[in-house]
């Protein structure tokens, strides 16, 4: 039974973010940072809580462990809206991402699977499929929900009326040629793939991301939302179809989870009847101002969206 909740399923961790740091002190020394800050990470678990603080009802199904980290993501994600559910695993920590952030450059991040290589299929009750649209995050991180698996858990979403939505990340081993073709065969499940400009780049090897995303939806019959930074934002569908929306410029505060915000907005956006380009519009407005904005104060961004 579709529902109009939307279903998020991958990777939820602690992030330690460490500011205003262009490089690593030398082995064996000390360096004091401006600012290092601990709160819930994962493009999953951040996802969830976009969502969810645009008002959108929400299921989040993440493995962790069963620690301290735990805890702190419990309580950070009982908020309105959402429904964590948390599968905990006693034979493995929680995965943690340490993130090290400095100005004029993207950010690196450093990151341990812990319970999330452990994640199946199986951890994914039958009613959290139940959606409007599900969602497979984290992707890379995922060991257990690549190939068949992924195949499986996207046909039991299809079989209950659901759109399966993709957003890979980067992968650890970089863009090789298996990485390219296993990612290929996945879209054969997905509706939606939702690559940042680099991460299309990388799968398709084509820098133009106009001409690579109306490619990519035509083979794959995947509606493809690139997400392209201070540029904005395109979305490309099977029949040929190109959208693009600007951004307006902007300072950037703090970028992390910037794209899963763009995800949320335009997900939300589509659930309320929206169509894409003003979903897609209002996905750039809603990023622009995520990035401007401390991650203290973010709960208060709203956007407009219109139905039409």
């Amino acid at each position: 039974m579709v529902t109009n909740r939307i279903a998020i399923i991958g990777n939820t961790n602690l992030d330690i973010m460490v500011s205003d740091t262009p490089d690593l002190p030398a082995p064996g020394t000390e360096r004091i940072v401006p600012r290092i800050t601990m709160r819930v990470g994962g493009s999953a678990g951040n996802l969830a809580i976009r969502c969810a603080g645009l008002g959108h009802p929400t299921t989040l199904v993440s493995r962790v462990g069963d620690d301290a980290s735990t805890t702190i993501l419990t309580s950070d994600l009982d908020i309105e809206a959402l429904t964590a559910v948390l599968i905990r695993d006693a034979q493995e920590p929680s995965a943690i991402t340490v993130a090290i952030e400095a100005p004029g450059r993207d950010r690196a991040f450093l990151s341990s699977l812990g319970a999330m290589r452990n994640m199946t299929p199986n951890d994914v009750p039958d009613d959290a499929l139940e959606a409007r649209f599900v969602v497979l995050a984290g992707y890379f991180l995922l060991p257990g929900l690549h190939g068949d698996n992924l195949a499986q858990l996207f046909n039991r979403a299809h079989a209950t009326g659901a759109k399966t939505v993709l957003d890979t990340g980067w992968p650890p081993q970089g863009w090789t040629t298996q990485v390219r073709a296993e990612i290929m065969k996945a879209l054969a499940h997905v509706d939606i793939f939702l690559p940042n400009v680099d991460e299309l780049y990388g799968l398709t090897q084509d820098d133009d991301p106009h001409r690579a995303a109306l490619r990519l939806a035509a083979l794959t019959e995947t509606i493809v939302g690139v997400k392209r930074g201070s540029r904005g934002a395109g979305l490309a569908t099977p029949d040929g179809c190109w959208i693009d929306a600007s951004t307006e410029p902007t300072t950037v505060i703090d970028s992390t989870g910037a794209g899963d915000g763009f995800n949320a907005a335009l997900l939300v956006g589509a659930c309320r009847g929206t169509n894409w380009a003003d979903s897609l519009a209002a996905a750039v407005r809603y990023a622009t101002r995520l990035v401007a904005t401390p991650e203290h104060l973010r709960a208060n961004i709203e956007i407009e969206l219109s139905v039409s």
